[in-house]
């Protein structure tokens, strides 16, 4: 690992010294803010306030204004006392405290000796202090509203996030969602664990590893915030694991969901049958409590899911995860606690990518055991100042292996199955970040002023190698438009990278408030930067001298390095008497955060490299044979520059490349009906810009000149026109290539555009909290997301009519964003409206046969399915659009119900729950993926997956405590 810069050693040495990240205040705990008032009004100073919950009891006096203030609080029911001798002592015994909310509670002490006064009331659903927008899925709602048990479908909870799948019975949660947030892509996503950022920058935007639902206590997914602790525009996923508290407290758990509990599957015609479930069983248990009361806690919990689909096609793809957690959490004295928490995880997949576009051999088995490693500590050296911090390290493997062997010929027919076997591929990771972080509460004035401040560094470094069944692979010309009898050969080099990027930040905000105003103002400064590791690899001897051996010596992925100071501000203004209306207005910049792919392979001579050969198949066996070797012609290259091979890619990082921005502006009401009742509506605004394009670079033959391509050296090769869906003849597509006497070089520039996208969408929202023995929330998200297309694009851009390019499509069309999972072809996520409906009954609770309902209810707009075909050139293979409207034809709208039903048994600190969950209870057979290349041969349109069957759930839980 390269040496630190001398700002990280100083982060590291503070986290250790200290003990002490930001993280724990928003992405694992809640604070309590209150004031302490006489019968007068008038603030009461010298009160002891007395919290009591999960840790040990916490004791504040009230200042000189009457205030108090518990940060860094773990989720979940707290008892707060308040005290002053001469006055009545009160009591607030059920006081809700969720991740990254912000409690507020005035209270008022009689001046009459009493008893202990009670209040019931529970704290307010509304937040002055609150700058995140999105949704908290507490310990209840997991247990008890219907889902398949992973975050990715909890993502659905969250207003306005799309996922590119529908996970019923937990068929799905064998392989991450791929999902996009308000106006953002999937790249600014975030996930984080107690505290711990586990977002993978070599897969930018998705999970570094999965996780075990049994152990959540409670989930947060922020999608915007004003907030200078989140970084990204995207969806940020907060995991908050249990703890151990004073009393000793576990569960064990069975679920199963059997194949044989669910409906038919849909019958597709030629003998193919839709999704369907073998099995799905989850298994676990948890255990914690006091070692020593009041001051040394320990929690932990195993966990299992075995997971078995039959996929469009036949079949089998089965997932094994494995978690298991303990954490040791500490009180060191009234102003220090801490935590120690490890946690070691594997993932298991065989038969990954399994579906009518890959033969069983030419599907992977998987594996990914993790270690993660984690130290954490807050201390109030005063009762206005708190210091927290964390240090973690995150150690994985990340392996996939074809089950055709390396021995086995790769290659696609013409029906674009790809058969004979995969790539092989195996990578390690370490993710190492520290982060220091202070709250500082002081007075100006009439104003209170919360002084937020920290820094943080973050470090990714990954090693990775892929190798090809001898080095290479075939494709079918029938399926790619070639001349009779001739395919196309690809010859690799085996990949061998060694990447590290890197992520230092700090951030300043205050929030003032005053009267009737909540006012946050802060700035957050990121400095990131990526660099390609010394590696060498001895090459392709087949590739007629374009892979030769080559010894790398490293470089730093362009030289660009993006710095930023992005602002954040947001105003609450509350109205009405008792307070029940909050007028809200943002105002935040992101810049993008830094993956490491493709920027740093695009100019790593060993990073992914092809060069594509056509070759006279004799046989029609698409195997490139010995005796056909003298056919080959020379096609295109990836990754290799044709005129010097052993030296770099031909491809150029623009050195001062920037990450791209997004400006948001939000303005929101919020309206308290009645104490367990509220809704809002919030309108957001969102302009990107500075998205980065790739242009070709191409030489004149004449001069040898490199320079790029503009609209004037592209000419009409060609047309395309095929069959629609809809049995009619597409509109006739004009296809282009680089004109005569300029040969592209096969590389490209990598820079800032000047296309836009702007997103504007409206969330309705209702959150009813648990009384009265029913509680419901909902959201409601509708939005128009666009390109703007600039000049510059159009000048360089290939003016062929494609699906997509780097960021997505770029007509002048909607924006949908094309996302591939393990099973998934390219599932085309955007919608233009999307809701999702929940809740939960109490049927006669105070009753020996009382039980519990819950359901949901999601919809949103059919997954787009726009017909292309594949066109190749001397700039390689594009997807052709056959449509003018990229949503010509789209599948039906997708509406799911699931339900949920359990009974208690008490057996004194014993409780045994029986449940059972019913997935997609209306047996929709909606379509979800379309084969959408109209050259598939005979899986041209053919349907690649529908919404799985209804299906049931069963499960057992035991709990004492």
């Amino acid at each position: 690992m390269r040496r630190f810069t001398s700002l990280r050693w100083l982060l590291v040495v503070v986290a250790v010294l200290l003990l002490t990240g930001p993280v724990a205040a928003q992405l694992q705990t809640g604070d309590l803010y209150g004031t302490v008032v006489g019968g007068d009004g008038q603030p009461l100073p010298g009160v002891t306030v007395t919290l009591e919950g999960p840790g040990s009891p916490s004791v504040q006096v009230t200042d000189e204004t009457g205030k108090f203030r518990f940060l860094g609080l773990y989720p979940g029911t707290y008892r707060l006392t308040a005290e002053l001798q001469g006055f009545s002592t009160l009591e607030y015994p059920d006081i809700g405290v969720r991740v990254g909310g912000n409690t507020s509670l005035e209270i008022t002490l009689s001046g009459a000796v009493e008893d202990v006064i009670t209040v019931t009331g529970e704290s307010p659903l509304i937040d002055e202090r609150q700058v995140n927008r999105g949704t908290s899925v507490g310990a209840v709602e997991l247990d008890k509203v219907p889902t398949a048990r992973d975050p990715w479908s909890l993502l659905s909870l969250a207003p306005g996030v799309l996922v590119d799948r529908f996970n019923l019975g937990g068929n799905e949660s064998g392989q991450q969602s791929n999902f996009i947030g308000t106006g953002a892509t999937g790249r600014d996503n975030v996930f984080a664990v107690d505290g711990v950022v586990l977002t993978d920058m070599n897969a930018v935007g998705a999970s570094a590893t999965y996780f075990d639902f049994g152990a959540f206590e409670e989930v947060q997914f922020t999608v915007s915030s004003a907030d200078v602790t989140v970084a990204t525009s995207g969806v940020t996923i907060n995991q908050v694991t249990k703890r151990g508290t004073n009393e000793w407290r576990g569960q064990a758990r069975y679920l199963r969901t059997d194949g044989d509990w669910q409906s038919n599957p849909s019958d597709l015609g030629d003998g193919l049958i839709g999704n369907q479930i073998d099995a799905v069983e989850e298994w676990g248990a948890d255990i914690g409590g006091p070692l020593w009361k009041d001051h040394l806690w320990i929690w932990a919990s195993y966990g299992e899911s075995d997971i078995s689909n039959i996929v469009v096609g036949g079949q089998t793809d089965k997932t094994q995860l494995e978690d298991l957690n303990t954490k040791l959490n500490f009180q060191a004295g009234q102003s220090n606690s801490g935590v120690l928490h490890y946690w070691t995880n594997d993932k298991l997949k065989f038969g990954r990518g399994a579906g009518p576009a890959r033969a069983p051999e030419a599907t992977t088995d998987q594996t990914t055991p993790q270690d993660i490693y984690k130290v954490e500590d807050t201390w109030l050296p005063t009762t206005n100042l708190v210091l927290t911090g964390l240090f973690a390290r995150d150690d994985g493997i990340f392996t996939l292996s074809p089950q055709g062997g390396l021995d086995a010929n790769m290659f696609t027919d013409a029906d674009g199955v790809l058969r004979g076997s995969n790539s092989d591929f195996t990578q390690e990771a370490v993710i190492d970040q520290a982060r220091f972080d202070a709250n500082y509460f002081f007075d100006a004035g009439a104003s209170n002023n919360e002084l937020k401040f920290g820094v943080g560094f973050r470090e990714q470094e990954n090693h990775s190698v892929s190798l090809w069944p001898h080095g290479k692979f075939v494709v079918s010309g029938e399926f790619q438009g070639l001349d009779p009898g001739f395919a196309m050969v690809g010859f690799a080099r085996n990949r061998t990278v060694g990447i590290i990027s890197s992520y230092d930040s700090a951030w300043l905000q205050d929030t003032i408030t005053f009267d009737r105003w909540t006012i946050n103002a802060g700035l957050r400064y990121d400095n990131q930067t990526l660099e390609n590791l010394a590696q060498s690899e001895p090459g392709n001897p087949e590739a007629q001298g374009l892979l030769p051996p080559i010894n790398f010596q490293g470089n730093d992925a362009g030289g660009f390095e993006w710095e930023t100071v992005v602002p954040r501000l947001s105003a609450t203004y509350s109205l009405g008497e008792d307070r029940q209306s909050l007028v809200r207005g943002t105002f935040s910049q992101y810049a993008e955060q830094l993956g490491q792919l493709p920027l740093a392979t695009r100019v790593n001579p060993i990073g992914y490299a092809y060069a594509y050969f056509y070759f006279a198949d004799t046989n029609g066996n698409l195997v490139f044979d010995p005796n056909e070797a003298g056919s080959l012609q020379f096609g295109y290259t990836y990754n290799i520059d044709p005129e010097d091979p052993a030296g770099f890619p031909p491809n150029v990082n623009d050195p001062n490349l920037d990450p791209t921005m997004t400006d948001e502006v939000t303005l929101g009401l919020e309206h308290s009906f009645r104490k367990d009742l509220a809704g809002g509506v919030t309108l957001t605004y969102r302009n990107v810009y500075d998205i980065p394009e790739s242009r070709t670079f191409v030489s004149d033959d004449a001069t040898g000149q490199v320079r790029l391509a503009t609209r004037e050296d592209w000419v009409q090769t060609g047309t395309v026109q095929e069959r629609l869906p809809n049995g009619q003849l597409s509109r006739v597509v004009p296809v282009y290539d680089i004109r005569d006497g300029l040969t592209p070089t096969g590389g490209t520039f990598y820079t800032n555009g000047d296309r836009e996208m702007d997103y504007m969408g409206v969330t309705l929202s209702l959150n009813k909290r648990l009384a009265n023995r029913w509680s419901m929330r909902g959201h409601i998200t509708a939005a128009d997301w666009n390109w703007k297309i600039g000049s510059e694009y159009n000048k360089y851009a290939d003016p062929t009519d494609q699906i997509a390019d780097d960021l997505g499509f770029a007509d002048g069309d909607d924006v949908y964003f094309e996302q591939s999972g393990s099973n998934k072809s390219n599932v085309l996520v955007g919608s233009r409206w999307s809701f999702n409906l929940n809740g939960l009954y109490q049927v006669a609770p105070e009753t020996p046969w009382g039980f519990n309902l819950g359901a949901s209810l999601d919809g949103r707009e059919g997954y787009i399915s726009p017909p292309a075909v594949r066109r190749s050139g001397s700039v390689g293979r594009r997807n052709v659009q056959l449509t003018e409207d990229i949503g010509e034809f789209r599948n039906d709208n997708v509406y799911v119900f699931n339900a949920h039903a359990d009974k208690d048994f008490t057996f004194g600190d014993t409780r045994l729950i029986l449940s059972l969950d019913g997935f997609n209870l209306t047996n929709q057979d909606t379509v979800l993926q379309v084969e959408r290349n109209a050259r598939a041969g005979n899986r041209t349109f053919d349907v690649n997956e529908t919404l799985s069957p209804r299906v049931f759930r069963a499960g057992v839980t035991f709990r004492f405590r």
